[in-house]
């Protein structure tokens, strides 16, 4: 094949796939769910929502409520003040939270995963978080984001007994792996997309 003709072919095929990845990115090629058939029935949409709240626990660093933008939303308990030492003692730095649209017609929950920041500054009440999620940071479809927090002290006074206080794994899979498990045996399908404008309401 002649040098200069591969060289065209090869910037067309660039050329092409630019625009395609560039819309993909936007959400215009994304599936939405529906067309996957499960053998298990299907709750409503007001069970479903019930059972994903029910997954919420005081002991876990994470939790799960309603919001008027879509349906639920999943995240870190970063503004809890109960969580606040914990937090700022992991490290924990990029904060991930999980927009989850259930919609009935197609029987899908879709899910947009977002990854922001967390500046911890000193106010009255000690170190305290200010968290942002900026169109700057990504957001989509999150593999993998993991980070561990252990706190060592006494666990009881009378009598004195050193040892381990607290050790949380902050990782995704904690918040999201229920939640699909949750939807999944419900008879509903877990569809996670790439654009925010698939899970919220105009």
């Amino acid at each position: 094949m002649d040098v200069d003709l591969l060289a065209e072919l090869i910037g067309l095929i660039a050329g092409l796939a630019g625009p395609y990845v560039m819309f993909y990115a936007m959400g215009y090629f994304q599936y939405l769910g529906g067309k996957r058939r499960s053998n298990i029935p299907h709750v409503s949409k007001r069970e479903l929502i019930d059972e994903i709240l029910a997954l919420n626990d005081p002991s876990k660093p994470y939790h799960i409520r309603r919001d008027p933008a879509t349906d639920l939303v999943a995240e870190w308990k970063i503004v809890d003040a109960e969580w606040y030492g914990i937090l700022n003692k992991s490290g924990l730095k990029r904060p991930y939270r999980a927009l989850l649209q259930v919609d009935e017609a197609r029987h899908t929950v879709r899910c947009y995963e977002e990854l922001g920041r967390i500046t911890w500054t000193a106010g009255l009440q000690g170190i305290i978080p200010a968290v942002s999620f900026q169109k700057s940071f990504f957001g989509g479809r999150l593999l993998y984001s993991k980070e561990y927090a252990k706190g060592y002290g006494l666990k009881q006074l009378t009598p004195p007994e050193p040892g381990k206080v607290y050790d949380y794994k902050f990782d995704i899979n904690e918040i999201r792996g229920p939640i699909i498990l949750t939807v999944e045996r419900n008879g509903w399908e877990w569809v996670p997309v790439t654009a925010k404008r698939h899970v919220t309401y105009s």
